[in-house]
């Protein structure tokens, strides 16, 4: 797999987020007052408006809900070509961006049952990533 790099994190909202998959946990921000899962962290919630927030422990299971396979390398650092990018909607929580790992092309399919793998990265920190949930 190739290095990845820490993205780069504009504000606190996100902290917990990284410290939690650094302990291979999937925590996720919620709203206090209404309970809606937000991802990305933030400080308002899109729902009621409420800026109290609380962070939850997620299974990390959820669903593909689309996908891409990039054929040709994109970014210099990712020439393992096919990789693909997949939507994944987490069971009671939002959307989140990432890979499935360890699938052949053409074997990944929308409503894909997928669980998380965290990754750590050699540039110290984890990514969530997730595997098929029958693999």
């Amino acid at each position: 797999m190739p290095e990845r790099t820490l993205p780069r994190v504009l504000d606190t909202h996100a902290q917990a987020w990284w410290d939690g998959l650094r302990k291979h946990r999937l925590l996720l921000q919620h709203c206090a007052d209404c309970g809606h899962p937000r991802m990305p962290p933030g400080p308002i919630c899109p729902e009621c408006w409420s800026d109290k927030h609380e962070w939850r422990a997620h299974v990390g299971t959820g669903t593909v809900t689309s996908f891409v396979w990039y054929m040709q390398p994109l970014d210099p650092r990712f020439t393992e070509v096919p990789y693909n990018v997949s939507l994944v909607a987490l069971d009671g929580g939002p959307v989140v961006v990432s890979n499935v790992l360890d699938v052949a092309f053409g074997a990944l399919k929308i409503g894909d049952r997928v669980r998380a793998r965290f990754c750590d990265e050699p540039a110290g920190f984890t990514s969530l990533m997730f595997v098929q949930e029958n693999a």
